[in-house]
């Protein structure tokens, strides 16, 4: 099953790569984020691989994030994996001078008991869309807050 969601930032595209890397920010825009715990690797670069637990509906859930590829301010892959499913995230990030336009495009193989997943597709898409106007939101929030008088 492939994909494609795309999604306009309002904020110049290095300040909002800095916030897309920081890990200490995950909790901010990623729903039942958890913890992040680095398996192999350096993080944040080509090969390293984390373990991401979530808390989805009382339950958690693990996820090994690998990173694929790295071309910034272009371009950054993942590979994510749970039991039955591989998940490919390849982003782009296109300048619009005080914008950037994201472009996710998701390939997920299921295996086992999982095949029955690939028949949910619009599942798929719509929490794609909702997690990265997630970020949109906390990115051009935490944009504003710069900005705010102290």
């Amino acid at each position: 099953m492939k994909y494609k969601v795309e999604v306009m930032i309002g904020r110049p595209r290095e300040e909002m790569l800095v916030l897309f890397q920081d890990m200490a920010f995950m909790k901010k825009w990623q729903p039942g984020f958890q913890t992040l715990e680095v398996l192999e690797g350096n993080p944040g670069e080509v090969g390293s691989k984390s373990r991401l637990t979530y808390l989805s509906k009382g339950k958690p859930s693990e996820i090994i994030e690998t990173i694929v590829s790295k071309d910034l301010p272009d371009r950054f892959d993942f590979l994510y994996e749970a039991k039955g499913v591989k998940n490919w995230a390849r982003n782009r990030f296109i300048d619009q001078g005080d914008e950037v336009l994201w472009i996710a495009e998701h390939e997920f193989r299921f295996s086992g008991v999982m095949k029955v997943m690939g028949l949910l597709k619009g599942m798929f898409v719509k929490q794609t869309t909702k997690d990265m106007y997630a970020f949109k939101k906390f990115a051009e929030m935490e944009s504003k807050s710069e900005r705010s008088p102290v």
